[in-house]
């Protein structure tokens, strides 16, 4: 019996052990099932982050995408060779700095519409089907290109109604708040900005003047083509008085006259004597006889002399003129930068004579944002 009963033990005792072991190799396969499975789990959730960032880069491809089939501002980015191109802006930072500047005021201006078949223009709350950062840019395009209505309705897919109201819009907006903003800087102002070859020559100088001209379609009116007809152009012309600072600052626009005013009257007309301080000195070109109207403002007046008596220039004026041409050309490269807006390129057609001042002003105004003119040594 005692034998029996030990064998029935050493039978429980080796079927225990056998099942611990069953038991230690289950518990080694579980721990490397959970290995595999942790494993598995991590590849999982790279699987999934990866394919989130491929919808990620798809999306951003196809925002991209959508971006260069639009004309628009974003298209170019950093671009800055397109945005000069396209806009005067020399690069992307100084045409975001200026929309920051404006865009308080522009996102409070309201749209110009024709109202029934008058003709007049009435306000209505602003309804963008653009951005607002791109309605500048298209403006900034036509007068940079000069390019039809028709033609940006096209790239930037919107009706030609809409082009229209939304340049008439930027053109007034533009026109008034760079308008509003003070250019004329002060006598301290011209001193501390004053290049050294004004500062050691004509350190009173204040302004440099000089007149431009734009082409305008000549009118079959007889009387109005004797008053736009300019003898220098030879063709029927509007006329501008443009002045800068010695530092190259365009400091004074007046409006558009006739092309058939003289220098000196549109000197007289634009209501730039009234700025001037006693001291000053102006800088001009021969064709400014305006030293007597200077006079009673006790100002001075610096033009090349003048050959009398079909004689020859002293050694003296000869270098007058050659001084007085090496500081004055400045204006004339002011001049260039507002006839690198094309839109003054080609024949100013006389329906547009309404809007064609405020577009002049801007175009001047905005040189002031493309960087110095003359760079300092």
């Amino acid at each position: 019996m005692e034998s029996e009963a030990m064998q029935s033990r050493e039978s429980v005792e080796t079927e225990v052990q056998s099942l611990k072991a069953q038991l230690l190799a289950m518990q080694g396969e579980l721990e490397v099932s959970r290995k595999e499975a942790a494993v598995a789990k991590e590849e999982l959730r790279n699987v999934k982050a990866e394919a989130a960032q491929q919808l990620e880069e798809i999306k951003k491809q196809a925002a991209y995408k959508a971006i260069l089939s639009t004309f628009g501002l974003e298209r170019f980015g950093v671009d800055n060779e397109s945005i000069k191109f396209y806009t005067g802006f020399p690069s992307n930072e100084h045409i975001k700095f200026f929309f920051s500047f404006i865009k308080p005021s522009a996102e409070l201006m309201t749209y110009c519409y024709a109202s029934g078949d008058s003709g007049e223009r009435e306000n209505r709350p602003a309804s963008r089907n653009m951005l607002l950062i791109d309605e500048m840019f298209m403006f900034l395009v036509r007068l940079k290109l000069g390019l039809f209505e028709q033609d940006l309705a096209d790239r930037f897919e919107i009706h030609i109604s809409s082009v229209s109201r939304k340049l008439v819009t930027w053109s007034n907006f533009l026109y008034f708040f760079l308008g509003s903003q003070i250019i004329w800087p002060s006598r301290a102002d011209v001193d501390r900005c004053m290049p050294e070859g004004f500062r050691k020559l004509y350190p009173s100088t204040r302004v440099i003047l000089d007149c431009t001209e734009i082409f305008v379609q000549t009118p079959t009116s007889l009387l109005l083509q004797s008053q736009l007809y300019s003898s220098y152009k030879s063709n029927t012309t509007l006329k501008g008085l443009i002045g800068i600072t010695p530092c190259g600052a365009i400091c004074f626009v007046s409006t558009l006259y006739t092309g058939g005013i003289s220098d000196k009257e549109i000197t007289r007309c634009s209501g730039i004597l009234d700025l001037l301080e006693a001291g000053d000195s102006v800088m001009a070109d021969k064709g400014f006889d305006i030293g007597n109207m200077l006079q009673e403002y006790n100002v001075e007046l610096n033009i090349p002399p003048f050959l009398e008596n079909q004689g020859q220039f002293s050694t003296q004026d000869v270098q007058k003129t050659k001084t007085i041409a090496s500081l004055r050309i400045h204006v004339e490269r002011a001049i260039r930068r507002v006839k690198e807006y094309h839109f003054f390129d080609s024949d100013v057609p006389l329906s547009t004579l309404g809007s064609v001042n405020q577009l002049f002003s801007i175009a001047c105004l905005l040189t002031n944002f493309q960087g110095p003119l003359i760079l300092s040594k």
